[in-house]
């Protein structure tokens, strides 16, 4: 079994190298895509380990911009290009591991096979849908910096029908970062290549990245391998970001099945990612 991690970054190296850290095994390997506005020096010391890469291909990304679809897709393009994986996780430089490395390990054996990715439709969730529907079906030019887009694109709305998705699937989602075989994310490059009308679509929407994977997978042959997505995210606070996890979110997490957390900052609080590294070293052979 063999797994990489696909971590997507913008900043702090510090506690990037503290994540690559905590998730040090022999059969993992991580991939990192640096954001192309931010200066690499910081971060080369990262390629003192042997088994962590950089992305090439790096993009501009853009929050709730198609571009973060696009570093994604370059990251498993060249994670896919380098060796052959039993599962890839898709992180960011935020997240952090809340169980050990042999659990984590042990967890992908015992579960091959097995796609963990949201896939939340209108029923599941009828109130995030609320405001999904509407990234959607509305015209969105956050992938575009021109002069006065906000304006364009509330003319743009005022006088054009409401989108629909150029193929007959149904549109899922809820969360970019999921854990998927290697099989399902050659497919998804894959099939994002062979139809241009769907990343077409996908540029007008509003966080296309929460949307895109899984409706790609949810609608191929794939859909029946399909589980939920192995992180945990405090949406409490009802803003566009999830809540910033401190040390008083740490007995939630230390009970959470999940494997992973997000979101963390060490400039605001760094007790809690060292209260976590403390966890998973007392439970490393824990399995």
């Amino acid at each position: 079994m063999k797994i990489a991690f696909l971590i997507l970054a913008h900043k702090n190296p510090a506690q990037l190298q503290r994540l690559i850290t905590a998730l040090e095994h022999p059969a993992f390997h991580f991939y990192i895509h640096l954001d192309k506005k931010v200066d690499e020096k910081p971060f080369l010391t990262l390629l003192d380990k042997s088994n962590v890469f950089f992305i090439k291909n790096r993009v501009d990304v853009r929050w709730a911009a198609y571009s973060l679809v696009q570093a994604q897709l370059n990251g498993m393009e060249g994670i896919a290009a380098a060796q052959e994986y039993d599962y890839i996780t898709v992180v960011s430089g935020q997240d952090f591991p809340i169980k050990s490395t042999e659990y984590i390990y042990r967890f992908f054996c015992e579960n091959k096979g097995t796609e963990f990715i949201s896939c939340v439709d209108e029923k599941m969730d009828p109130e995030w849908w609320d405001t999904a529907k509407r990234r959607v079906a509305k015209y969105h030019l956050e992938h575009w910096s021109i002069p006065g887009k906000y304006r364009i694109q509330n003319f743009i709305n005022s006088i054009t029908p409401l989108r629909k998705y150029p193929l007959p699937h149904i549109i899922v989602g809820r969360s970019q970062w999921f854990s998927i075989s290697g099989d399902a994310a050659r497919y998804m490059v894959s099939f994002i290549k062979q139809h241009p009308q769907v990343v077409r679509f996908f540029k007008y929407v509003w966080g296309a990245d929460e949307f895109i994977f899984s409706t790609v997978l949810y609608n191929s042959f794939f859909k029946n391998r399909i589980k939920t997505d192995l992180f945990y995210i405090d949406w409490s606070e009802n803003k566009p970001n999830p809540k910033l996890l401190v040390k008083k979110d740490f007995e939630a997490l230390y009970h959470s099945d999940k494997l992973f957390a997000r979101k963390f900052d060490m400039d605001v609080d760094a007790e809690i990612i060292t209260m976590l590294e403390e966890l998973i070293t007392a439970n490393k052979n824990i399995a």
